[in-house]
């Protein structure tokens, strides 16, 4: 037996007990604050926008006036196909994405706590996608904000993906110069509508 598979056998047989989840009482965190309120306070606290609107039409001429002048758009909304100027189908490598204007994404899931949207492959044709726009755009009803990350989890429970990720305003850094740099490894804008 080599000294690797030999370190891997010993990693194996000192593997330590599965220890269950802990089990939380979510009333414990119920403060009935508007969530609504909340959640656009969180998102804006972060660098995003929250906008309202009435349907997809809507959102599409919303995104346009707020982002004039752009190139490569893509939407995953219905009745976006006036919007798209790119086929992902016809994409061979993400690479070919790098110009990526405006993408628009519809998200089943936020959490007022701290702005933080949900995105799994379910909405997400191409994972790479939200990191690689330079403004990102979220879609998510009202009904489907939650107070907090407990909350979330429980739901997030309910579903099963392949891969999901919780977004939370545009990127940025600080590190860079002791300067916030917005957009320094991904999107530079984040909107977020939402819908009744």
């Amino acid at each position: 037996m080599g000294s690797r598979d030999n370190i891997l056998a010993r990693i194996k047989a000192n593997k330590p007990d599965a220890i269950g989840l802990p089990q939380i009482d979510d009333t414990l965190f119920d403060d009935e604050y508007d969530l609504i309120k909340e959640f656009t306070k969180k998102v804006e606290v972060v660098g995003g926008n929250v906008l309202e609107a009435q349907s997809n039409q809507d959102i599409l001429k919303q995104i346009t006036t707020l982002i004039p002048n752009t190139v490569v758009n893509f939407s995953t909304l219905s009745d976006s196909l006036d919007f798209n100027t790119i086929n992902l189908e016809a994409i061979k490598n993400p690479q070919e994405l790098e110009d990526l204007d405006i993408l628009i994404l519809e998200s089943d899931l936020g959490v007022a706590e701290n702005g933080a949207v949900w995105v799994t492959d379910k909405n997400l044709p191409i994972r790479v996608l939200p990191f690689i726009t330079k403004h990102l755009v979220f879609v998510i009803s009202k009904e489907n904000i939650v107070p907090y990350m407990h909350q979330a989890y429980n739901k997030l429970s309910e579903s099963s993906s392949g891969f999901g990720v919780f977004i939370s305003g545009p990127s940025k850094t600080a590190d860079i110069e002791q300067s916030l740099v917005i957009g320094a490894h991904g999107a530079l804008s984040l909107t977020i509508f939402l819908k009744n």
